[in-house]
């Protein structure tokens, strides 16, 4: 659905020519708080995220959400961290109560190059506080050319604002869709100080569903960190074989979070490769939405234990690839790459190994083998049959599925095993076995419209009959 902005919702966009229409729209965004016309209310369900944005049917599972939290006497409230037409998007769709964010502070709105002057209280405040130090170097490496001290005021106004939100709403419960970009590690902090229960929500590691998770998002999923325990969990043999035909029918119809480029890739893009050497394609992640960045030791020991950024990895699997005389390819994320997350020097020494729009699934079955640190692609990948190196934690972690490498010195043998062996026999049944794990323990159904569910239908985090993992 196209959405376009009116006149005036494009104006707030334009409206920012000073610091001090920065000051006045964050002060009046959070006075505003004082006019909110949702009641508190015991049991409340707070779920905050800029998915009126990007839909892809998410303001309908939402919705199914919300009756089904309101028939166990919790009522459901979004904060829906959006701008200007998208405040008009969550009007039309949500069916239970909303609010959005001021301006400044949804997703992505950062006024560049501008500099702000700040006074001696948000100096103080950042000067005393770590977690808002820590989030101040997120918001400048995530956005570039970001004016002198806009992180700082901004982080400020973030605190202030998602501090009063919650002394008004005081929910019971918080759901952050997305756990690791700036707003939402402030959000998370907080939360925790006032022994507010957390859940995060993202996008299911398989198509066509929807993840929750109490502890984590990817290598601090309880999926990943825990990952023996989860491999034991029970599924019986016609959940196995129900899994069998999921996947069939998920390769069949290369379901996708995104829309895929009809494109004919061979013809037009892969042309120059020499098909006497097998083909490596490495796939990226948005190192700033996936816990990579800052690379710090939360960084290191959930996340990536050896690279500290897509680039990184990419520039030592090019020196591989050169050795070994194999063809290689460089996927990079679609966010990484449409906001300038690499540099001009990066891109154009690099640029004769990277395809963008491409068609993801006739990419993997170009491919001999998918490397990744932690692209969920690696899902997508294994769905076609196609050999995983894993460089990093996920949910594929210690499952059985892929060729592990979380060591540089073995990486190189690794990718060598996975291009004589492919996905074995063992790799398959294990994987199956994982995704029937999944689904029915872990990953709750989108409810867009397919041939077949996915995930379960329960909206809890547990199964029916109670049983944790």
């Amino acid at each position: 659905m196209s959405f376009k902005p009116t006149p005036e919702e494009l104006n707030e966009y334009l409206a920012y020519k000073s610091p001090q229409d920065f000051y006045d729209s964050m002060d009046n965004g959070i006075k505003s708080l004082e006019q909110l016309d949702i009641e508190y209310q015991e049991n409340t369900i707070l779920v905050c995220g800029g998915m009126a944005a990007f839909d892809k049917g998410l303001m309908n599972f939402l919705n199914e959400y919300a009756k089904y939290q309101q028939k166990s006497g919790c009522r459901v409230v979004l904060l829906s961290e959006v701008t200007a037409e998208y405040r008009r998007y969550t009007a039309m769709k949500a069916e239970f109560p909303f609010l959005c964010t001021p301006h400044l502070l949804a997703k992505e709105m950062i006024v560049l190059g501008m500099d702000i002057e700040l006074n001696d209280e948000i100096q103080r405040k950042i000067r005393k506080n770590r977690f808002l130090k820590q989030n101040v170097k997120l918001v400048k490496e995530r956005h570039l050319n970001v004016g002198k001290g806009y992180a700082e005021a901004w982080v400020y106004y973030a605190n202030c604002y998602i501090e009063k939100l919650l002394d008004y709403i005081k929910p019971s419960k918080v759901i952050l869709w997305n756990q690791f970009y700036a707003f939402h590690r402030i959000f998370d902090t907080i939360c925790k100080r006032r022994k507010i229960d957390v859940e995060y929500m993202e996008f299911g590691c398989l198509p066509g569903t929807i993840e929750f998770d109490k502890n984590g998002q990817m290598g601090e999923s309880e999926v990943t960190k825990k990952y023996k325990r989860f491999r034991k969990q029970e599924v019986t043999i016609e959940e196995y074989r129900e899994m069998v035909e999921i996947l069939r029918y998920l390769k069949q119809s290369g379901l996708n979070r995104n829309v895929q480029p009809n494109i004919v890739l061979k013809s037009q893009q892969l042309y120059r490769y020499n098909c006497k050497y097998p083909t490596i394609v490495y796939f990226g992640q948005n190192d700033y939405e996936s816990g990579l960045r800052p690379y710090d030791i939360k960084a290191k020991i959930y996340h990536s234990p050896i690279f500290k950024s897509t680039v990184q990895a990419m520039e030592y699997l090019i020196r591989l690839s050169i050795k070994n005389r194999w063809n290689f390819i460089y996927k990079p994320h679609p966010i990484m790459e449409a906001l300038g997350l690499e540099t001009k020097d990066e891109q154009n020494s690099n640029s004769k190994y990277m395809l963008s729009n491409v068609n993801l699934n006739e990419l993997i079955d170009f491919a001999d083998v998918i490397v990744t640190i932690f692209s969920q692609s690696a899902y997508i990948s294994l769905i076609r049959n196609k050999p995983v190196v894993m460089m990093g934690y996920t949910q594929l972690r210690g499952k059985g599925c892929t060729y592990e490498a979380y060591k540089k010195c073995v990486i190189e043998g690794q990718i060598k095993r996975a291009l004589k062996n492919g996905v074995t026999e063992e790799q398959r049944e294990n994987f199956i076995k994982h995704c029937a794990q999944l689904k029915k323990y872990h990953l709750v159904d989108d409810l867009c419209e397919k041939d077949m569910q996915v995930g379960r239908m329960c909206m809890m985090m547990e199964d029916e009959d109670g049983a944790k993992y």
